[in-house]
C-alpha cells in the first residue's frame, strides 16, 4: 500500500512538473534594473568569465578599453539546455548559458543603459548537476510564488513581485553554483564597431584555461562575420549586408538586408526565396547554431518583417505554413519594442532601455521547454 502511494504521489509530482515548465522557466531575462541601496544586482563577470580574455579579443563594444569592458559587463540573461547539439562524440550536451552586456549607469538619474554588444558563455553540466539545477529552479519558482504558464518570453515575473530583489539574488546565487571559470567551454561576441551600424560576430572555445577562435558554421574557414546597416530609423536596410564571405546553401538573406531598395517592387522569386529562408532560419527544427552562421540567425527576424511592413503584395501566408515554426502549447508572441527594426539584432537581452528578444529565441526556449517536459516525465 505504502508503495502504491508512493507511485501515486510520484505521478502526481510528475504532471505537476510537465505543467510547470514553459518559456520562461527555461529561459531567464534578468531585470535590467533591480536596486538595492543604489547597486544593480545582476552578475558582474568574476569567477564567470576570466577578466583575461579581454586582453585576447577586441573591446565589445565603441569607446571602451578592456577595463571598461570587464567592469560595465553584467548577466542579462540565462538559459538552460538538456541537448545543446555538441559538434563532437557527445553530440547532445546538457548546458547552463548565460547572456551578458556591458550596462552604463547614468549619474544624473542612476538609470541604466545596455550596450548594444554582448558575449554568451557556455557551462557544460554533468547528467547529476543538470538534475540538480532543475530541482533548484523549481524551489526557486515555488519561492517566488509567480505564475509562467502561458506567458510570452520576456523580463521573469519574478522582478515584479515583492520578493524582486530577494529573488535576483537567489537566480544569482544559483547561477553561481552551477557555472563558472571551472566548467566555461565557449564564448561567443557580438562587437559593435562603425559608429553603432555594424555588428563583428565570433566563437572562441575555452580550452586549457585560453581562447581558441572557432570557425563560423557555412562560412568554410572564416572566424568572423560582420553585419552593416547604416540607417538608423529602422525601416530599411542599407549601407552593406552581410559583409565577408558568403554564407554556403540555399537558405541566405543577401538581397533582403543589403539594400531592401532595391527589392521594394517586383522581385517576388527572390523576396520569397529569402522570406522562406528567414522562417527556416527561426526554425529550431530546421537549422540549430552548429549549422547556421551568426549573421544570418540574428538578422532573420526583421528581414521577415520587413517583408511583411514593406511587401503586402506579397502573399506570404504559405512560406509561414510551409517553414515557419509551430507550437501550440506555448505563448509564442514577441513582446520586443521594435522587434522589426532593422539595426535591431540581439536576440536576448535589451538595446538600450528597451526589451529585444528574437524570435528564433522564443522558439528554442519553446523546444527546450518540450524537451524539459519530457525528460521529466520519461
Amino acid at each position: 500500500m505504502k508503495h502504491f502511494a508512493f507511485v501515486i504521489l510520484t505521478l502526481s509530482f510528475s504532471l505537476i512538473t510537465h505543467a510547470a515548465w514553459d518559456l520562461n522557466d527555461v529561459s531567464y531575462v534578468m531585470p535590467l534594473q533591480v536596486q538595492e541601496d543604489g547597486h544593480v544586482n545582476t552578475l558582474p563577470l568574476k569567477g564567470l568569465i576570466p577578466e583575461k580574455i579581454f586582453e585576447r579579443i577586441s573591446p565589445i563594444a565603441m569607446d571602451m578599453d578592456p577595463r571598461d569592458n570587464v567592469r560595465a559587463m553584467r548577466v542579462v540573461a540565462m538559459r538552460i539546455d538538456p541537448c545543446f547539439p555538441y559538434p563532437t562524440q557527445i553530440s547532445c550536451q546538457k548546458q547552463l548559458r548565460l547572456v551578458w552586456q556591458p550596462l552604463l549607469q547614468w549619474e544624473e538619474d542612476g538609470s541604466i543603459d545596455a550596450v548594444d554588444a554582448a558575449l554568451h558563455s557556455f557551462y557544460p553540466l554533468t547528467d547529476a548537476e543538470f538534475d540538480s539545477l532543475l530541482q533548484e529552479l523549481q524551489v526557486w519558482k515555488k519561492r517566488t510564488g509567480v505564475e509562467t504558464r502561458g506567458l510570452p518570453l520576456g523580463p521573469h515575473p519574478a522582478w515584479k513581485s515583492g520578493r524582486g530583489v530577494a529573488a535576483l539574488k537567489d537566480l544569482n546565487r544559483i547561477i553561481l553554483k552551477y557555472a563558472g571559470e571551472r566548467n566555461l567551454s565557449r564564448v561567443t561576441a557580438m562587437f559593435l564597431r562603425g559608429g553603432g551600424a555594424m555588428w563583428l560576430f565570433g566563437a572562441f572555445e575555452f580550452k586549457n584555461g585560453e581562447l581558441v577562435t572557432m570557425t563560423i558554421p557555412r562560412l568554410g574557414k572564416n572566424t568572423a562575420q560582420s553585419f552593416v546597416n547604416v540607417v538608423t530609423s529602422g525601416d530599411v536596410f542599407s549601407g552593406g549586408g552581410i559583409a565577408g564571405a558568403r554564407a554556403a546553401g540555399d537558405d541566405t538573406l543577401s538581397n533582403l538586408v543589403a539594400e531592401s531598395q532595391r527589392v521594394r517592387t517586383g522581385n517576388e522569386d527572390v523576396i520569397r526565396k529569402e522570406l522562406a529562408a528567414a522562417y527556416k532560419i527561426e526554425n529550431p527544427k530546421s537549422y540549430n547554431p552548429e549549422n547556421m552562421d551568426c549573421v544570418s540567425c540574428h538578422v532573420a527576424q526583421t528581414a521577415r518583417l520587413w517583408v511583411d511592413r514593406k511587401r503586402k503584395d506579397i502573399a506570404n501566408q504559405d512560406i509561414a505554413a510551409q517553414f515557419g515554426y509551430l507550437n501550440p502549447a506555448y505563448n509564442l508572441a514577441n513582446v520586443s519594442d521594435e522587434p522589426w527594426h532593422t539595426q535591431q539584432l540581439r536576440a536576448l537581452g535589451y538595446h538600450n532601455k528597451k526589451i529585444s528578444i528574437s524570435q528564433r529565441a522564443i522558439n528554442e526556449s519553446a523546444e527546450v521547454a518540450d524537451a524539459i517536459n519530457r525528460y521529466l516525465n520519461k
